[in-house]
């Protein structure tokens, strides 16, 4: 790498004057991160329209309380006064900035590729601002093969402003070769007391994200992507309790929220329409719960397993591999107010389910003897409530809900410890069963509604008490 070029680069971002760029703020809202649109920023933002392709742009922004200031790097570097008052901080400055950008090659995995560093250093000045609610960031603009690359990185407080924070972006961009950029944050905040929560801005080109961390300690986030996947690892330096929340926006949104973090922990997750996967090399005493902007998904689970994979909706289909069974695993439509979900736990082996929603449908679910399993859906005039504990390796239920329908069961003989199911479609047509234990094979109960009559066939034996009851035309029928 050529030294001189590394100087000139460094001189652009040191002394080139501040020029405003739009970017979009909508994604620091989920974290109820205020923002504010000022006449001064929207003047400065209007300067950007004849921006060249071939210019750097660079600038530090901050928010304190809702004052906003747009400064040239080099008077960040000297000082800012973030709150407007002369008498705060040190000679009317609050904080100051030390920032280092540095291209460099190193060897990973047996390939030489470029990396590139911006190491950002956001020092507090004095105890006045330190209860105050900051957000700030560098930004910058870089050209790179006919395009203008986006960098910001930063962070925004509502705690306590930290005496000093360290944020240092390491962006591997893979020019020589065809794989997607891998980026690492690390963070090394420093506190008056104990660690306090705060978030990170992170941006490189049309990828947004936030990182929340509760609290911020010391620690790395590794983000890889391959196609339709993402690989994620967090190594932290304590063993403090920590929840980390990262909402990411660029050709998919995703909401990640990671609880109890150990001190290392590496994944991949997998995204698309009604499809989600997770594959690690370990099992990890932690928990994760996804959100995907724009679709009525969320999957949460707890004791992170080996591998996951989830199809959900009217067809769904799920495969799990887990070594202990304290997994415990949830996909719903909403984690407040669920009007579907399905929630399996007391896990251990490898196990698929399957299913297909409606007035004609099926469940299947095969292997995790003394998997406990919970069906709830309550949408479209549809109830439908299913809960068993499987001692048997195979399940099978399906259904025709109509005039002329059916509902049939098989175990292969073997017995389910307990099992209860409410099924009701506009309260006309129902099934109701519960029993101590069951056991089917080839059991099935088809039905006329009009007049009233059913037919049997297979076997199905219970034990203990139990119901099995049918609705026809709103009226409910005993089968036995």
């Amino acid at each position: 790498m050529n030294m001189k070029w590394i100087i000139v680069f460094l001189a652009f971002i040191l002394l080139f004057p501040s020029v405003g760029i739009n970017f979009n703020h909508n994604i620091y809202s989920n974290y109820n991160v205020t923002t504010y649109t000022t006449s001064y920023n929207q003047i400065v933002i209007d300067k950007t329209k004849n921006n060249n392709d071939n210019d750097f742009y660079f600038y530090f922004y901050t928010n304190y309380d809702g004052i906003e200031k747009i400064s040239p790097i080099i008077e960040a570097i000297n000082g800012i006064d973030v709150d407007n008052n002369s008498e705060t901080g040190k000679n009317g400055k609050d904080i100051k900035i030390a920032l280092l950008i540095l291209p460099y090659i190193q060897k990973l995995d047996e390939k030489w590729v470029l990396a590139i560093s911006f190491a950002l250093k956001i020092i507090r000045l004095g105890e006045e601002i330190k209860e105050g609610k900051l957000i700030a960031y560098f930004s910058g603009l870089i050209p790179y093969q006919g395009k203008q690359h986006n960098i910001k990185l930063g962070y925004c407080s509502k705690e306590e402003i930290p005496k000093e924070i360290r944020i240092v972006l390491t962006v591997l961009p893979y020019i020589l070769y065809e794989e997607q950029p891998e980026i690492y944050i690390n963070v090394e905040p420093i506190f008056d007391g104990d660690y306090k929560n705060l978030s990170i801005i992170l941006e490189y080109d049309k990828g947004k994200t936030l990182i929340g961390y509760y609290p911020a300690c010391p620690t790395i986030i590794r983000f890889s992507r391959s196609e339709d996947k993402m690989g994620l690892a967090v190594e932290r330096r304590t063993y403090a309790k920590q929840t980390i929340k990262i909402s990411y926006e660029g050709t998919i949104g995703v909401n990640l929220t990671l609880e109890n973090i150990p001190k290392r922990i590496a994944f991949t997750i997998g995204y698309g329409e009604n499809y989600f996967e997770y594959e690690a090399e370990e099992e990890f005493n932690a928990s994760l719960i996804i959100e995907i902007f724009g679709q009525k998904g969320c999957v949460k689970i707890e004791y992170l397993p080996r591998h996951l994979i989830v199809n959900f909706g009217k067809e769904g289909y799920i495969y799990l591999y887990i070594d202990e069974k304290k997994t415990k695993f949830l996909v719903c439509d909403d984690l407040v107010s669920p009007s579907i979900s399905l929630s399996i736990y007391n896990l251990s082996g490898e196990a698929e389910l399957q299913w297909v929603a409606g007035r004609e449908g099926y469940i299947s679910i095969k292997g995790f003897k003394g998997m406990e399993t919970e069906f709830f859906a309550n949408k479209e005039n549809i109830y439908f409530r299913m809960f068993s504990q499987l001692k048997a390796e195979n399940f099978v239920m399906g259904w025709n809900i109509s005039s002329m329908g059916y509902i049939s069961f098989d175990t292969n003989w073997e017995w389910l410890c307990f099992y209860s199911l409410n099924l009701t479609i506009d309260k006309v047509f129902g099934v109701l069963v519960e029993a101590n234990m069951l056991r089917a094979e080839d059991f099935k109960v088809s039905w006329n509604a009009i007049p009233p009559s059913f037919q049997k066939t297979g076997k199905i034996e219970f034990i203990g008490d139990f119901i099995f009851s049918i609705m026809l035309n709103g009226k409910w029928y005993d089968v036995f």
